[in-house]
């Protein structure tokens, strides 16, 4: 008998970003070595840009996803942290 594996995406936006917020948190020790002081901005679970310029970041990834689902974060050792919606969850 043949079983096939259905990878089902996220859901909604929310558990899109939620995902990413998770790859971010289970990989910030290897990521803070790498990019320390930077933003990097994480899709599919990989970082798939980064930068010093948070606004310049986010609208290189709007340019490349769209309305995808990404999470972007500075990388210090406290962080501050600012929950954006994208426009799909806030309206």
């Amino acid at each position: 008998m043949l079983h096939t594996q259905l990878k089902l995406g996220p859901q909604s936006p929310q558990d899109g970003y939620d995902a990413e917020r998770r790859a971010f948190e289970n990989q910030r020790v290897r990521l803070m070595r790498r990019y320390p002081g930077q933003y990097v901005a994480l899709a599919g679970g990989r970082v798939v840009d980064h930068g010093k310029d948070d606004e310049a970041l986010a609208a290189r990834m709007f340019k490349k996803l769209g309305d995808g689902p990404f999470y972007i974060a500075r990388l210090e050792d406290t962080p501050l942290i600012y929950e954006v919606p994208s426009p799909e969850l806030a309206g």
